[in-house]
């Protein structure tokens, strides 16, 4: 079983979107239209059009390399305590919708072999009161402990088969799109700018942040690689 991380961006303006993708360097895959389209990285980011903009949102999808591989994906999550519900969607196939306690969904889909060497890899953040039920789920499904916080608020991991999810403890429930860069923010940042956008590095505490804005929302963060690790314990 191979899996890998997608991270959908719901929206009513999939055109600017699209642009900002490529503007990061994310590659497009195949079969894309104005409704969905999909573009490759280090894991996927795909983009949904939606109407209205309460629908606007992130979602978390993993991308199982094929049908017994989302079978083996949903026994592993039922015997970790998780909500599984199965469906079928006539677009799509057979859809896992996890209600709980790590919301997400999960197909059988080739865009999960899409993974190449790529420098920007997909990080959805996933934000709740607490992370320890959620990451037993994440593990279940395959992914694999990377850097914890001493303090238990921070726990990410990454997928064999590309992208990596992060959970953050916080008051309120929600999901953030976001990514890591592992090259040079300087360079992401001058590619950004010929494409049109105004992007800012930010020197924080434990690494470096490239913040550009979203075409919905708040700005869009792609944190540096993290090379202080005071205070944090690296598993992988």
């Amino acid at each position: 079983m191979t899996i890998t991380v997608q991270q959908i961006q719901y929206t009513t303006d999939p055109s600017a979107w699209r642009a900002l993708a490529r503007g990061l360097g994310l590659e497009p895959l195949a079969g894309g239209d104005d409704v969905w389209s999909e573009f490759a990285g280090d894991g996927v980011l795909a983009i949904h059009r939606v109407e209205s903009p309460d629908d606007e949102r992130t979602g978390i999808n993993l991308l199982a390399d094929g049908p017994e591989a989302l079978d083996a994906l949903e026994r592993a999550l039922v015997g970790a305590g998780a909500s599984v519900r199965r469906t079928v969607l006539d677009d799509i196939g057979p859809l896992l919708v996890v209600d709980g306690p790590l919301p997400m969904t999960a197909t059988a889909s080739p865009s999960a072999a899409a993974r190449a060497a790529a420098p920007l890899t997909v990080m959805p953040i996933w934000y709740g009161s607490d992370v320890t039920a959620q990451a037993a789920i994440a593990e279940a499904a395959g992914l694999r402990r990377r850097l914890s916080s001493d303090s238990g608020v921070w726990i990410d991991f990454t997928a064999v088969g590309g992208g990596a999810i992060a959970l953050h403890r916080a008051e309120q429930d929600g999901v953030e799109l976001s990514f890591e860069y592992t090259g040079d923010l300087d360079a992401l940042a001058a590619r950004l700018v010929e494409a049109g956008y105004e992007p800012r590095i930010i020197d924080e505490a434990y690494n470096r942040t490239l913040r550009v804005a979203r075409p919905d929302g708040p700005d869009l963060w792609v944190n540096g690689a993290q090379q202080d690790l005071y205070g944090y314990t690296r598993s992988s």
